[in-house]
């Protein structure tokens, strides 16, 4: 029997911990002839279902993301014998030398200012990505924009190797719209972390030009504490001076999470960046319209069934939250675009590609 090893230490991170639950019970099923292991904190893991499967079992490491402790720790967690260890991000463990697979969600470790302009912080990314390209035998990518990221910024022996796997939605997100109510009022919703090139200070500077014009309040849902890269003092207080306007939210739970976004007028993404970008969809499937920025990944995601808007430009961004504010006839086709849009991306669809492909590379 073959020995696949997956790292699981990412399972509750915001966008990577979203895939591995969403993959990881399709791999479990499909690959029930394949001993796996999973890496991770035990008692975490075993919350799962799959992880009771009868072909898994988990080996506790609690080494913390992006550290020393990882590099020197993973060798040993990594069963003797492992034909295939599968990282489901970029950092790989150096000093193992056995077959490998991983997915580069994106490349903004090379890319973003704030990250690149830090000297450790580029290091690191450079050491692991110049790694994985030299050593993976398959690298998963959740786009074509990121596989041609991927291919721009690096180099490495082979292109072929190079898979793109578009990520899925979970079915929850289709009756998000008849979860009961969480907030009053009308409103436009941001999903995702706080950070700087998700672009929320051009968000806010736009909204608080036309709030006068709309009834809607901006609810902007996601993490802003223990960032790596957070966001500017100065945000805040614009946001929090809006006279109510504003709200942040912070982290929510995944129930309140669907209300949200489930009532919401319309779901704005600003991000000059995206490997991917699942909140659109996930409001699609919710039957919510979406704007989004015309830049990285997101057209290739959204195609035709999103706003979009230049993303360097506040007065684009205002009129566009105006037209989705208040075009009744706009905000239908999106709705009807948009739920036709979101079946396209489907976790089974996402774990066929990932079995077929590591099924493949467990072979010698």
């Amino acid at each position: 029997m073959k020995t696949l090893c997956i790292d699981l230490r990412w399972i509750d991170s915001s966008g990577v911990g979203v895939y591995i639950k969403g993959i990881l019970p399709g791999i479990v099923e499909r690959l029930g002839d394949v001993s796996i292991v999973g890496i991770g904190d035990r008692s975490r893991l075993e919350e799962f279902s799959w992880s009771r499967s009868p072909n898994l079992r988990v080996v506790d490491c609690r080494a913390g993301r992006y550290s020393l402790a990882e590099q020197a720790q993973l060798p040993f967690a990594i069963p003797r014998g492992t034909d295939l260890f599968f990282s489901p991000y970029y950092p790989i463990p150096l000093l193992y030398h056995g077959r490998l697979a991983v997915t580069v969600h994106d490349m903004s470790h090379l890319v973003v200012a704030e990250i690149v302009g830090n000297p450790k912080k580029r290091f690191y990314a450079q050491t692991m990505f110049r790694a994985l390209r030299k050593r993976a035998s398959i690298i998963f990518t959740v786009s074509e924009f990121s596989r041609s990221e991927l291919l721009r910024l690096t180099t490495g022996p082979r292109e072929d190797n190079i898979l793109p796997t578009h990520l899925g939605i979970s079915k929850e997100w289709y009756r998000a719209a008849q979860l009961p109510a969480v907030r009053s009022g009308p409103y436009l919703i941001y999903v995702g972390n706080i950070k700087p090139y998700k672009n929320l200070g051009r968000l806010v500077e736009a909204f608080l030009k036309i709030r006068d014009k709309i009834p809607h309040d901006l609810v902007i849902v996601g993490q802003s504490e223990g960032l790596i890269t957070g966001e500017s003092e100065e945000f805040f207080e614009r946001a929090r001076g809006a006279s109510g306007r504003i709200q942040l939210t912070g982290v929510v739970s995944y129930e309140e999470l669907l209300s949200l976004v489930g009532h919401a007028h319309a779901l704005v993404m600003p991000s000059l960046y995206e490997g991917f970008g699942l909140p659109p969809i996930e409001a699609m499937a919710a039957g919510v319209p979406v704007v989004v920025a015309r830049a990285a990944s997101l057209p290739e995601v959204c195609g035709d069934a999103a706003l979009y808007f230049n993303p360097l430009q506040e007065e684009d961004i205002a009129t566009k939250l105006v037209m989705i504010a208040s075009d009744v006839a706009l905000c239908q086709q999106l709705r009807e675009k948009g739920l036709e849009r979101s079946r396209l991306y489907s976790w089974d669809v996402c774990a066929n590609k990932t079995v077929q492909a590591l099924r493949t590379n467990l072979e010698p």
